[in-house]
């Protein structure tokens, strides 16, 4: 059953040797070239694949891995039963958000997607982080910066009634774990939008 199309791939609620579990395939793309699309779509399945599993040491809740397909670019994983943050939001998840994307960056990793729909919780109140397809590795506090401010419009979005104290919370979750970059860090996240601001302001 297809769960989800995005725009690299498709999600698929299926049944793996008895259980629930997620099928992740990302899909052709008819602009590229397949000299190019083909090696593409492997490397970045292989990536996430990787990625998935690694963070796991540094004691972040994902999906486990049951079956890497390289040859059709998919990825089965298990199904996390529950509900997304954005669904079931709070300011005090914040606090808890603030620690995961803090330990992230604190290992160099660039989540890429940092919304409230990209964290489950599940069904006895664990905090799982999903999607790392546009994930990479990063020291560039610009990188981390931008992961930040995403987020930080996604609860100026949806989350608006709560911004305030939400994002206060994810800060101190985020300190935390980071200490002293943390400040550097959201130093550049007000950069960041001040180039935003700047330019629009040209138009």
């Amino acid at each position: 059953m297809l769960l989800k199309k995005g725009a690299e791939s498709e999600l698929y609620l299926i049944n793996w040797h008895g259980v629930n579990a997620i099928s992740k395939v990302r899909i052709a793309k008819a602009y590229r070239n397949s000299s190019i699309d083909i090696p593409l779509r492997k490397r970045r399945t292989i990536h996430e694949a990787n990625i998935l599993s690694q963070v796991k040491f540094f004691g972040i809740n994902t999906p486990f891995i049951y079956f890497l397909d390289i040859k059709n670019f998919e990825i089965i994983m298990e199904y996390i039963e529950g509900k997304t943050v954005k669904d079931f939001f709070s300011p005090d998840l914040c606090i808890n958000l603030g620690e995961i994307v803090g330990t992230l960056h604190c290992n160099n990793i660039i989540h890429g997607d940092i919304t409230t729909s990209n964290f489950i919780i599940s069904s006895n109140g664990a905090i799982f982080a999903i999607d790392f397809g546009l994930s990479f590795f990063s020291e560039r506090y610009e990188d981390k910066a931008a992961d930040i401010r995403l987020f930080k419009e996604i609860l100026a979005s949806f989350h608006v009634d709560d911004f305030d104290i939400s994002f206060r919370n994810f800060y101190n979750g985020y300190k935390k774990i980071c200490g002293s970059i943390t400040s550097k860090v959201f130093k550049t996240v007000s950069e960041i939008e001040k180039r935003g601001r700047y330019s629009r302001s040209e138009f």
